[in-house]
């Protein structure tokens, strides 16, 4: 969705400034277009629905087979290895220079990086790519990655 109530605005924003985490998952990265404080602040990503200044809009490819590997040693990856199954890429979002990349992919189908941690400094934020359909939600070590997101994003900031 791109519309969000200012009174739900205020319930987000009041509910990650007290530190409590978040785990944003595959689309929710085109959620809420028109809040900078969200997929600037937040977040820390974009997905581009339409072409904004010099950069296009980005790109998807579904049905695919997506290959990733950790990109650094965090306690979302702990106990993850590289992954293989069948998914959705997306390429040329705008990412924060200041998210720090958790998995990688060499897909020419998608940006280097495709999970990361945000860099908002009040509460903790994992975004995570994958998870289009079943063959991520299958995956055990896409289940994993998750379960691991979910449970560090919980721990107090």
């Amino acid at each position: 969705t791109s519309q969000i109530a200012d009174n739900e605005r205020q319930h987000l924003r009041d509910y990650l400034e007290a530190g409590k985490g978040m785990v944003v998952l595959h689309h929710a990265i085109a959620d809420y277009q028109d809040w900078p404080w969200w997929y600037r602040e937040v977040v820390g990503g974009k997905y581009l629905l339409k072409p904004e200044g010099d950069a296009p809009a980005s790109t998807y490819k579904e049905g695919v087979d997506v290959f990733a590997e950790v990109a650094a040693q965090h306690p979302v990856t702990a106990g993850v290895g590289p992954m293989h199954f069948e998914d959705e890429y997306y390429k040329g979002l705008w990412i924060s220079p200041e998210a720090k990349p958790l998995l990688k992919t060499d897909s020419p189908l998608a940006d280097k990086t495709i999970a990361w941690v945000s860099p908002y400094p009040k509460a903790r934020v994992v975004y995570i790519e994958p998870g289009h359909g079943a063959g991520a939600h299958r995956n055990p070590t896409y289940r994993k990655l998750v379960y691991n997101a979910i449970r560090w994003t919980a721990l107090p900031k």
